[in-house]
Protein backbone atom coordinates (compact mmCIF):
# COMPACT_ATOMS: atom_id res chain seq x y z
CA UNK A 1 0.00 0.00 0.00
CA UNK A 2 1.27 3.74 -0.60
CA UNK A 3 1.73 5.35 2.23
CA UNK A 4 3.99 8.39 1.68
CA UNK A 5 3.21 11.51 3.60
CA UNK A 6 2.77 14.30 1.63
CA UNK A 7 4.64 16.14 4.67
CA UNK A 8 6.97 14.00 7.59
CA UNK A 9 4.90 12.76 10.12
CA UNK A 10 6.06 14.79 12.71
CA UNK A 11 4.86 17.76 10.75
CA UNK A 12 1.63 16.95 10.76
CA UNK A 13 1.70 16.22 14.18
CA UNK A 14 3.11 19.67 14.87
CA UNK A 15 0.28 21.15 12.55
CA UNK A 16 -2.57 19.22 15.18
CA UNK A 17 -0.65 20.17 18.30
CA UNK A 18 -0.34 24.17 17.00
CA UNK A 19 -4.23 23.79 16.05
CA UNK A 20 -4.71 22.80 19.39
CA UNK A 21 -2.73 25.09 21.18
CA UNK A 22 -4.15 28.21 19.23
CA UNK A 23 -7.67 27.00 20.41
CA UNK A 24 -6.82 26.69 23.62
CA UNK A 25 -5.93 30.30 23.59
CA UNK A 26 -9.30 31.30 22.10
CA UNK A 27 -11.14 30.28 25.32
CA UNK A 28 -12.52 33.04 27.53
CA UNK A 29 -12.65 32.78 31.04
CA UNK A 30 -16.70 32.25 30.61
CA UNK A 31 -16.14 29.03 28.43
CA UNK A 32 -16.86 30.64 24.91
CA UNK A 33 -14.44 30.77 22.53
CA UNK A 34 -13.22 33.58 20.28
CA UNK A 35 -15.21 32.85 17.65
CA UNK A 36 -13.60 34.22 14.45
CA UNK A 37 -10.81 36.54 14.02
CA UNK A 38 -8.50 37.66 10.67
CA UNK A 39 -5.45 35.22 10.50
CA UNK A 40 -2.79 36.31 12.88
CA UNK A 41 -4.83 38.90 15.30
CA UNK A 42 -6.94 36.45 17.64
CA UNK A 43 -6.90 40.13 19.75
CA UNK A 44 -9.27 41.44 17.03
CA UNK A 45 -12.82 39.08 17.84
CA UNK A 46 -15.12 38.95 14.74
CA UNK A 47 -19.20 38.80 15.38
CA UNK A 48 -20.79 35.46 15.15
CA UNK A 49 -21.52 32.29 17.25
CA UNK A 50 -22.50 28.71 16.48
CA UNK A 51 -22.95 25.88 19.33
CA UNK A 52 -22.64 23.41 16.83
CA UNK A 53 -19.01 24.45 16.07
CA UNK A 54 -18.82 25.35 19.61
CA UNK A 55 -18.83 21.40 20.04
CA UNK A 56 -17.31 20.38 16.96
CA UNK A 57 -14.40 22.05 17.73
CA UNK A 58 -13.83 20.93 21.30
CA UNK A 59 -14.62 16.87 19.82
CA UNK A 60 -11.41 17.75 17.70
CA UNK A 61 -9.02 18.98 20.37
CA UNK A 62 -10.26 16.41 22.71
CA UNK A 63 -9.39 13.80 19.61
CA UNK A 64 -5.99 15.72 19.56
CA UNK A 65 -5.18 15.35 23.08
CA UNK A 66 -6.64 11.26 23.33
CA UNK A 67 -5.18 10.47 19.87
CA UNK A 68 -1.80 12.09 20.06
CA UNK A 69 -1.50 11.15 24.11
CA UNK A 70 -1.58 14.16 25.38
CA UNK A 71 -1.23 15.28 28.77
CA UNK A 72 -2.54 18.45 28.89
CA UNK A 73 -1.08 21.43 31.63
CA UNK A 74 -3.86 22.09 34.63
CA UNK A 75 -4.60 25.79 33.04
CA UNK A 76 -5.14 23.87 29.38
CA UNK A 77 -7.00 21.45 31.27
CA UNK A 78 -9.30 24.32 33.41
CA UNK A 79 -9.91 25.97 30.08
CA UNK A 80 -11.34 23.36 27.82
CA UNK A 81 -13.43 22.20 30.90
CA UNK A 82 -14.88 25.60 31.08
CA UNK A 83 -15.80 25.46 27.57
CA UNK A 84 -17.09 21.83 27.55
CA UNK A 85 -18.86 23.83 30.67
CA UNK A 86 -20.50 26.20 28.82
CA UNK A 87 -21.92 23.94 25.94
CA UNK A 88 -23.60 22.19 29.28
CA UNK A 89 -25.02 25.10 30.32
CA UNK A 90 -27.00 25.40 27.34
CA UNK A 91 -28.31 21.52 27.92
CA UNK A 92 -31.96 21.47 29.04
CA UNK A 93 -35.01 19.59 28.81
CA UNK A 94 -37.83 19.52 26.69
CA UNK A 95 -40.90 19.53 28.87
CA UNK A 96 -42.72 17.84 25.80
CA UNK A 97 -41.09 14.77 25.75
CA UNK A 98 -42.37 11.98 28.16
CA UNK A 99 -39.02 10.71 28.84
CA UNK A 100 -36.38 12.49 30.16
CA UNK A 101 -33.95 13.90 28.18
CA UNK A 102 -31.38 16.51 27.37
CA UNK A 103 -30.87 18.97 24.43
CA UNK A 104 -28.71 21.83 23.50
CA UNK A 105 -30.70 24.72 23.48
CA UNK A 106 -30.00 27.93 21.47
CA UNK A 107 -32.08 30.54 20.58
CA UNK A 108 -35.02 29.04 21.58
CA UNK A 109 -34.24 26.04 18.89
CA UNK A 110 -32.99 22.76 19.19
CA UNK A 111 -30.91 21.15 16.31
CA UNK A 112 -30.36 17.90 15.74
CA UNK A 113 -26.84 17.91 14.61
CA UNK A 114 -25.83 19.78 17.71
CA UNK A 115 -27.17 16.86 19.92
CA UNK A 116 -24.77 14.55 17.86
CA UNK A 117 -21.54 17.32 18.12
CA UNK A 118 -22.38 17.13 21.64
CA UNK A 119 -22.28 13.38 22.41
CA UNK A 120 -19.10 13.08 20.16
CA UNK A 121 -17.48 15.73 22.38
CA UNK A 122 -18.51 14.37 25.75
CA UNK A 123 -17.19 11.00 24.63
CA UNK A 124 -14.08 12.45 23.88
CA UNK A 125 -14.33 14.18 27.25
CA UNK A 126 -14.83 11.08 29.10
CA UNK A 127 -12.01 9.17 27.47
CA UNK A 128 -9.13 12.40 28.20
CA UNK A 129 -7.10 12.04 31.18
CA UNK A 130 -6.50 14.37 34.14
CA UNK A 131 -10.24 16.44 33.11
CA UNK A 132 -12.43 18.06 36.05
CA UNK A 133 -16.25 17.91 35.96
CA UNK A 134 -17.70 19.84 33.55
CA UNK A 135 -21.24 19.15 33.47
CA UNK A 136 -24.02 19.21 36.34
CA UNK A 137 -25.15 15.21 36.39
CA UNK A 138 -22.25 12.80 35.79
CA UNK A 139 -20.83 12.77 31.74
CA UNK A 140 -22.80 9.07 31.78
CA UNK A 141 -25.97 10.30 32.36
CA UNK A 142 -25.42 13.39 30.50
CA UNK A 143 -24.51 11.24 27.28
CA UNK A 144 -27.56 8.90 28.11
CA UNK A 145 -30.12 11.79 28.12
CA UNK A 146 -29.25 14.10 24.62
CA UNK A 147 -29.06 10.70 23.14
CA UNK A 148 -32.54 9.83 24.29
CA UNK A 149 -33.14 13.13 22.89
CA UNK A 150 -31.54 12.25 19.60
CA UNK A 151 -33.69 8.92 19.20
CA UNK A 152 -36.67 10.86 19.56
CA UNK A 153 -35.92 12.94 16.53
CA UNK A 154 -35.67 9.89 14.30
CA UNK A 155 -38.92 9.56 11.60
CA UNK A 156 -39.28 6.67 10.09
CA UNK A 157 -36.36 6.58 7.24
CA UNK A 158 -35.47 10.20 8.08
CA UNK A 159 -34.84 12.59 10.85
CA UNK A 160 -36.07 15.76 12.03
CA UNK A 161 -33.37 18.41 12.34
CA UNK A 162 -35.01 21.36 13.43
CA UNK A 163 -37.43 22.01 16.65
CA UNK A 164 -38.49 25.02 19.02
CA UNK A 165 -37.76 24.24 22.56
CA UNK A 166 -40.60 25.51 24.25
CA UNK A 167 -43.29 23.48 22.44
CA UNK A 168 -41.61 20.84 20.29
CA UNK A 169 -43.03 22.47 17.14
CA UNK A 170 -40.97 21.00 13.84
CA UNK A 171 -38.99 24.16 11.68
CA UNK A 172 -38.54 23.35 7.95
CA UNK A 173 -35.08 23.93 8.16
CA UNK A 174 -32.94 21.05 6.68
CA UNK A 175 -29.22 20.78 6.47
CA UNK A 176 -26.91 18.33 4.99
CA UNK A 177 -24.89 17.63 8.44
CA UNK A 178 -27.39 16.75 10.85
CA UNK A 179 -28.49 13.31 10.26
CA UNK A 180 -24.60 11.97 9.74
CA UNK A 181 -23.82 14.11 13.11
CA UNK A 182 -26.48 12.38 14.74
CA UNK A 183 -25.68 8.95 13.82
CA UNK A 184 -22.21 9.42 14.59
CA UNK A 185 -23.25 10.87 17.71
CA UNK A 186 -25.42 7.56 19.12
CA UNK A 187 -22.73 5.34 17.49
CA UNK A 188 -19.37 6.34 19.31
CA UNK A 189 -21.50 6.56 22.36
CA UNK A 190 -23.17 3.04 22.20
CA UNK A 191 -26.62 4.71 22.26
CA UNK A 192 -27.60 3.50 18.97
CA UNK A 193 -31.18 1.33 19.22
CA UNK A 194 -32.69 -0.51 16.68
CA UNK A 195 -34.39 2.30 15.37
CA UNK A 196 -31.31 4.23 14.78
CA UNK A 197 -29.66 0.74 12.78
CA UNK A 198 -32.74 -0.08 10.69
CA UNK A 199 -32.60 4.26 9.90
CA UNK A 200 -28.56 3.71 9.38
CA UNK A 201 -29.66 0.97 6.57
CA UNK A 202 -32.28 2.93 4.99
CA UNK A 203 -30.06 5.94 4.67
CA UNK A 204 -26.92 3.57 3.15
CA UNK A 205 -29.74 1.80 0.99
CA UNK A 206 -30.80 5.13 -0.86
CA UNK A 207 -27.23 6.66 -0.80
CA UNK A 208 -28.07 9.82 1.35
CA UNK A 209 -24.90 11.88 1.51
CA UNK A 210 -23.17 10.47 -1.58
CA UNK A 211 -24.15 13.47 -4.13
CA UNK A 212 -22.90 15.77 -0.76
CA UNK A 213 -19.48 14.00 -0.44
CA UNK A 214 -20.64 14.24 3.16
CA UNK A 215 -17.65 13.65 5.70
CA UNK A 216 -19.89 13.35 8.58
CA UNK A 217 -21.97 10.12 6.80
CA UNK A 218 -18.47 8.83 5.73
CA UNK A 219 -17.58 8.65 9.73
CA UNK A 220 -21.06 7.17 11.31
CA UNK A 221 -20.48 4.42 8.63
CA UNK A 222 -16.89 3.56 8.91
CA UNK A 223 -17.98 3.89 13.17
CA UNK A 224 -21.20 1.57 12.14
CA UNK A 225 -18.47 -0.70 10.09
CA UNK A 226 -15.78 -0.76 12.98
CA UNK A 227 -19.02 -1.60 15.69
CA UNK A 228 -20.46 -4.47 12.98
CA UNK A 229 -23.95 -2.63 13.67
CA UNK A 230 -25.04 -2.66 9.98
CA UNK A 231 -24.71 -5.21 7.11
CA UNK A 232 -21.39 -5.54 6.01
CA UNK A 233 -22.51 -5.26 2.35
CA UNK A 234 -24.31 -2.54 2.30
CA UNK A 235 -21.48 -0.82 4.00
CA UNK A 236 -19.02 -1.58 1.39
CA UNK A 237 -21.23 -0.73 -1.28
CA UNK A 238 -21.96 2.83 0.35
CA UNK A 239 -18.66 4.07 1.33
CA UNK A 240 -17.15 2.71 -1.83
CA UNK A 241 -19.66 5.16 -3.66
CA UNK A 242 -19.19 8.06 -1.02
CA UNK A 243 -15.22 8.09 -1.39
CA UNK A 244 -15.66 7.20 -5.33
CA UNK A 245 -17.58 10.19 -5.54
CA UNK A 246 -14.83 12.28 -3.93
CA UNK A 247 -12.53 11.22 -5.55
CA UNK A 248 -14.33 11.57 -9.29
CA UNK A 249 -15.45 15.14 -9.15
CA UNK A 250 -12.87 17.09 -7.57
CA UNK A 251 -14.51 20.70 -8.48
CA UNK A 252 -14.22 21.65 -4.17
CA UNK A 253 -10.32 22.32 -4.52
CA UNK A 254 -11.47 25.03 -7.28
CA UNK A 255 -13.35 27.20 -4.99
CA UNK A 256 -9.74 27.67 -3.36
CA UNK A 257 -11.50 27.43 -0.26
CA UNK A 258 -9.81 25.49 2.84
CA UNK A 259 -13.04 24.04 4.82
CA UNK A 260 -14.71 22.54 1.56
CA UNK A 261 -11.54 20.77 0.80
CA UNK A 262 -10.93 19.91 4.14
CA UNK A 263 -14.15 18.01 4.71
CA UNK A 264 -13.05 15.74 1.91
CA UNK A 265 -9.59 15.10 3.40
CA UNK A 266 -11.68 14.16 6.77
CA UNK A 267 -13.70 11.70 4.70
CA UNK A 268 -11.30 10.43 2.53
CA UNK A 269 -8.59 9.73 5.97
CA UNK A 270 -11.02 8.20 7.82
CA UNK A 271 -11.92 5.69 4.91
CA UNK A 272 -8.27 4.91 4.57
CA UNK A 273 -8.13 4.21 8.88
CA UNK A 274 -11.01 1.94 8.69
CA UNK A 275 -9.72 -0.11 5.51
CA UNK A 276 -6.64 -0.60 8.45
CA UNK A 277 -8.94 -1.62 11.06
CA UNK A 278 -11.26 -3.56 8.93
CA UNK A 279 -9.02 -5.13 6.76
CA UNK A 280 -10.07 -7.09 3.51
CA UNK A 281 -13.22 -5.35 2.97
CA UNK A 282 -11.75 -2.67 0.14
CA UNK A 283 -9.24 -3.29 -2.47
CA UNK A 284 -6.05 -1.47 -1.95
CA UNK A 285 -6.20 0.88 -4.75
CA UNK A 286 -9.03 2.38 -2.92
CA UNK A 287 -7.48 3.10 -0.08
CA UNK A 288 -3.96 4.41 -1.82
CA UNK A 289 -6.40 6.53 -4.29
CA UNK A 290 -8.16 8.04 -1.39
CA UNK A 291 -4.79 8.76 0.61
CA UNK A 292 -2.92 10.36 -2.53
CA UNK A 293 -6.21 12.20 -3.14
CA UNK A 294 -6.34 13.23 0.59
CA UNK A 295 -2.31 14.08 0.36
CA UNK A 296 -3.20 16.44 -2.38
CA UNK A 297 -5.88 17.93 -0.60
CA UNK A 298 -3.60 18.63 2.58
CA UNK A 299 -1.13 20.10 0.46
CA UNK A 300 -3.39 22.43 -0.72
CA UNK A 301 -4.59 23.27 2.57
CA UNK A 302 -1.43 24.35 3.39
CA UNK A 303 -1.75 27.70 1.52
CA UNK A 304 -4.31 28.90 4.49
CA UNK A 305 -2.28 27.54 7.19
CA UNK A 306 0.19 29.72 9.47
CA UNK A 307 0.74 29.53 12.87
CA UNK A 308 -2.10 27.10 14.18
CA UNK A 309 -5.19 28.67 12.32
CA UNK A 310 -6.54 27.97 8.86
CA UNK A 311 -7.86 31.27 7.07
CA UNK A 312 -10.85 30.53 4.96
CA UNK A 313 -9.41 31.16 1.65
CA UNK A 314 -7.61 32.96 -0.99
CA UNK A 315 -10.19 35.96 -0.87
CA UNK A 316 -10.78 36.11 2.94
CA UNK A 317 -8.06 35.63 5.83
CA UNK A 318 -11.00 34.90 7.84
CA UNK A 319 -9.85 32.41 10.97
CA UNK A 320 -13.01 30.87 12.69
CA UNK A 321 -12.84 27.53 15.12
CA UNK A 322 -14.50 25.46 12.60
CA UNK A 323 -11.95 26.25 10.22
CA UNK A 324 -9.37 25.14 12.01
CA UNK A 325 -11.63 21.82 13.29
CA UNK A 326 -11.54 20.55 10.00
CA UNK A 327 -8.54 21.09 9.03
CA UNK A 328 -6.67 20.22 11.57
CA UNK A 329 -8.77 16.85 12.08
CA UNK A 330 -7.59 16.02 8.61
CA UNK A 331 -4.06 16.22 8.98
CA UNK A 332 -5.12 14.41 12.69
CA UNK A 333 -6.57 11.62 10.74
CA UNK A 334 -3.56 11.75 8.41
CA UNK A 335 -1.18 10.96 10.96
CA UNK A 336 -3.36 7.93 12.21
CA UNK A 337 -3.12 6.61 9.11
CA UNK A 338 0.66 4.57 9.35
Amino acid sequence: MADAHPLPRDALREIVEASLAHLVRLIRPDGRFIYAHPAGAPDQPLDGYNMLRHCGTLWFMLRAVNDLGLRLPPAEAAAIARAVGYAAGKFDRPAWLAEPTLALVTRGAIKTGGIGLALVMLQEYAKAPGLPAATPLPLDQTIAALAAYGRAQQDGTDVLHKRQFADGAVLPFRSDYYTGELLLGLFVTGQADPGTIALAEALLARRYGVPEQSHWMAYAACEAAERALVGEERLVGYLTDLVTAILDRRAYRERRQSTPIACRSEALTRFALLCDRWPGRFPDRLRDAALNAADDNLTLQLDWYADGQFGKGDEDDRVQIDYIQHNATAFLNRWLCH
